[in-house]
């Protein structure tokens, strides 16, 4: 199915927008280009978690909504009180990041 979507640079410039105002904490965001050959002009975001065993990557549906798929790592990943807390962290930047990413789609 085709449906608009934000141009990467777009995209882009709200990741920028965003963490001029709040930092992703601990992790690392990209936006990459687009796989899907019918939105090839767009892109998605993808969060990479330093302290848990995945990245996620945002996406758009035709909703349009930002949605989540989660990436694991392999292998064991202990993580002490402090890197859960980091985590937590990471999590929590990465959901106000979606809401963000949601409230400039709209």
């Amino acid at each position: 199915m085709t449906c608009a979507r934000p141009t990467f640079a777009e995209i882009s410039e709200w990741v920028t927008d965003y963490e001029k105002q709040d930092r992703v904490a601990h992790a690392t965001v990209h936006v990459l280009p687009q796989e899907d050959p019918a939105h090839l002009e767009s892109g998605i975001v993808a969060v990479h978690l330093n302290h848990g065993p995945t990245s996620i990557y945002r996406d758009l549906d035709c909703d349009p909504k930002w949605t989540a798929a989660l990436t694991e790592r392999s292998g064991a990943f202990p993580l002490s009180g402090g890197h859960l807390i980091a985590l937590g962290e990471e999590l929590l930047t990465t959901g106000r990041l979606s809401e963000y990413l949601h409230s400039r789609t709209n």
